[in-house]
């Protein structure tokens, strides 16, 4: 490990710190903070009291409580329990550096009488403002060992704080202890904060999902509620991760119509009109022809291109998604027209160069009036059993936050002998993360914190085909290489990413399904 010479202690000294906590057991890592400690004796500023002063912690609690233990008390004035006044200033320093629940790990881990003591009132829990990031950065591995123990001290340390602001992420560290770590505990403070109810109210899963929404949380907690062994727990929380329909519409025509996020889908257009070309090619092979094959299109997209792409050659197409185009929202009412129309111009100014560049690639005219098109839950849809001759799930499959839910319900409204064709692409892909990285693959990097509205699973494909197995049979299941990432792929770059992913995941771009109930 690279560690920063201190003689002087260098100007950027946070910066070189706020590296190390990555790591913070490195053995390196005890001698160089034993000379900071000693170096930085004559820094009084306030950044400086902090940052030496969870220094001090880290080399107390991590490596030599020894070495450690005489500075600690000195600036506690030799008292055993750590000072109010203290408490302050290594609070304030465990948010300059997002330290947490690493200083939780340190609480859980002290074995020596006089460490235990010292840290007997300390809670390392944010100021309010600094929540919505801390659970955001941690969801990024929501699973990880030392964020159990954080979420447990976050739970009882703001049992008593009954603010509105701080009530959504109660919830949301109950749920995810309950549902990751320890579900009977995370299940009483569940209870507590429902008044022993055995299902979240509406109002709280709403307040519920938008906080795992801020925290970009929704796929990662919905995933482990899915996996929960715990049946009260499940049950408590059986409506989170299923969107709230009547308050899709209301929100939309609530606000100033904006779709300036699909003002880059001329992009995609070749894509999706490979798809569509595939796809027609895949229902030929098949033998459902336009006219009398009907189709669902699972997860359609704001965009809806397929539905409108299959139905305008012929198919007896349904798009369902939460997120559809403005002019199918279920508005009722006189004014529902008058209401609507002004989204529609909007949305249609925003996608009309997505839309006449579809239809030219694809060498056929877009007939919407034969596209149909529903706001729907796709894990519950208000579809008959055994309905249709095929349904098509491209580029979704990744994003779902219920894939076991999704396929289920797709097995159930699929026919006997039905195709099941969907697009996977796997996070682990040069482009997994849908967005743009500071290096080839850095979104797989521990630190990476996503950006996009629609969250990513990060399955991994053979967590995706043995998902599909359950409920269908995979007839092919053909992984497509990126030759940009054969490219960028080198020995160094793969020392660098996480540990047991492949080189085969690292290169994929994108796996074609074709499965059959």
């Amino acid at each position: 490990m690279a560690l920063p010479s201190l003689n002087p202690v260098p100007d950027n000294i946070e910066t070189h710190i706020q590296r190390l906590l990555y790591n913070p057991s490195d053995p390196e890592i005890g001698p160089w903070l034993v000379e900071l400690i000693q170096n930085s004796g004559h820094m009084s500023t306030g950044d400086d009291m902090r940052w030496r002063l969870l220094c001090i912690v880290w080399l107390t609690a991590e490596f030599d409580i020894e070495k450690g233990w005489p500075y600690l008390m000195w600036l506690n004035m030799q008292e055993p329990v750590m000072s109010v006044h203290m408490s302050q200033i290594l609070i304030e320093a465990v948010d300059d550096f997002n330290a947490h629940v690493q200083v939780a790990h340190w609480m859980h881990e002290a074995d020596d009488e006089r460490l235990i003591t010292f840290f007997q009132d300390f809670q390392p829990i944010p100021a309010q403002r600094k929540v919505p990031a801390l659970m955001k950065a941690l969801l990024t591995q929501p699973t990880h060992p030392k964020t159990g123990l954080w979420l447990d001290i976050f739970c009882r340390g703001t049992a008593s704080d009954t603010s509105k602001f701080m009530r959504p992420w109660r919830l949301l560290a109950a749920a995810w202890y309950a549902a990751a770590y320890n579900p009977a505990q995370g299940l009483a403070y569940l209870q507590t904060l429902t008044n022993g109810a055995a299902q979240l109210s509406p109002a709280d899963n709403r307040l519920l999902t938008e906080a795992a929404a801020e925290a970009k949380g929704l796929a990662a907690l919905t995933q482990l509620i899915t996996d929960c062994p715990n049946e009260q727990v499940k049950t408590l929380l059986a409506d989170f991760g299923h969107p709230d329909l009547t308050a899709v519409v209301e929100t939309t025509f609530a606000n100033p119509p904006d779709y300036s996020r699909l003002a880059d889908a001329v992009k995609h257009t070749s894509e999706d009109v490979e798809t569509f070309k595939r796809t027609l090619d895949q229902l030929e092979q098949a033998g459902l022809k336009p006219g009398s094959a009907k189709l669902l299109d699972l997860a359609c997209g704001p965009l809806a291109a397929q539905t409108v792409l299959l139905a305008s050659a012929g198919y007896d197409v349904v798009g369902v998604d939460s997120d559809i185009p403005p002019g199918y929202l279920p508005l009722p009412g006189v004014m529902s027209w008058f209401k609507r129309n002004k989204y529609k111009s909007a949305w249609e100014e925003t996608t009309h160069a997505y839309y006449e560049a579809l239809a030219q690639q694809a060498k056929i005219s877009l007939n919407w009036r034969k596209a149909k098109i529903e706001l729907a839950d796709v894990t519950r849809l208000n579809l008959p059993d055994n309905h249709f001759d095929a349904i098509i799930c491209h580029n979704y499959l990744q994003h779902a936050p219920d894939v076991t839910g999704l396929l289920a319900e797709a097995a159930r409204v699929l026919k006997p002998g039905g195709l099941f064709l969907a697009d996977i692409y796997p996070f682990a892909g040069l482009h997994g993360a849908c967005e743009a990285v500071d290096a080839p693959w850095g979104h797989l990097h521990p630190t990476f914190i996503s950006t996009i509205d629609k969250p990513l699973n990060r399955w991994r494909a053979d967590r995706f085909q043995a998902a599909l197995a359950k409920q269908f049979t995979i007839e092919q299941w053909l992984p497509e290489n990126s030759n940009q990432a054969q490219q960028f792929l080198t020995p160094e770059i793969v020392t660098m990413l996480v540990n047991d992913v492949t080189e085969e995941e690292l290169t994929c771009h994108r796996i074609s399904v074709v499965a059959k109930r």
